[in-house]
């Protein structure tokens, strides 16, 4: 007598190459999402955070040099923001900050970076993520890229430096 399980732990070699082929799918589906909701989250930066010059889509890496927030691109141009006072604070080295804090009337935006995260790596500027801050009275955070919410717990832990090199909180 063959049972249901027997028929399970050894799937035959079509059905491991189905299975291969469907994962495949799927991952470049997933893949294509991400860029599509990257694409949208960089031209809200577009729009919230204007640069002098190019689009966020664009950026290849950002460092703060100085008090400034610089955006590099591909052909070894630079640009800041057209607001520089919107950058406000960082996490991280200034040659290769972990997270970018913006503030546009009030509230807060992180860029979230990490050329080793799963979005990041798939994105020039290694854009890993982008937070909002909403205008919940209790600390709430909204991801762009993930769509969920994101624990406060999470910026509380988080050292920033303002651009002047004192601490900053964002709670």
């Amino acid at each position: 007598m063959t049972t249901l399980a027997q028929h399970h732990s050894t799937p035959s070699p079509s059905h491991t190459a189905w299975m291969a082929t469907e994962l495949s799918v799927i991952n470049e589906l997933n893949q294509r999402h991400v860029k599509q909701v990257m694409d949208y989250s960089k031209g809200f930066l577009d729009k919230t955070f204007p640069l002098q010059q190019g689009s966020h889509k664009d950026v290849c890496s950002y460092v703060v040099y100085y008090q400034q927030l610089l955006a590099f691109f591909a052909d070894g141009s630079t640009s800041g923001l057209q607001t520089p006072a919107q950058f406000v604070a960082l996490s991280g080295h200034r040659e290769a900050p972990c997270s970018i804090v913006l503030n546009n009337n009030g509230r807060h935006v992180e860029l979230i970076l990490n050329r080793s995260g799963i979005n990041g790596s798939q994105d020039k500027a290694s854009i890993d993520d982008i937070q909002l801050q909403t205008s919940e009275p209790d600390c709430v955070w909204f991801s762009m890229v993930t769509g969920r919410q994101v624990s406060c717990a999470h910026k509380g832990n988080k050292q920033f430096t303002c651009k002047d090199g004192q601490p900053y909180s964002l709670v």
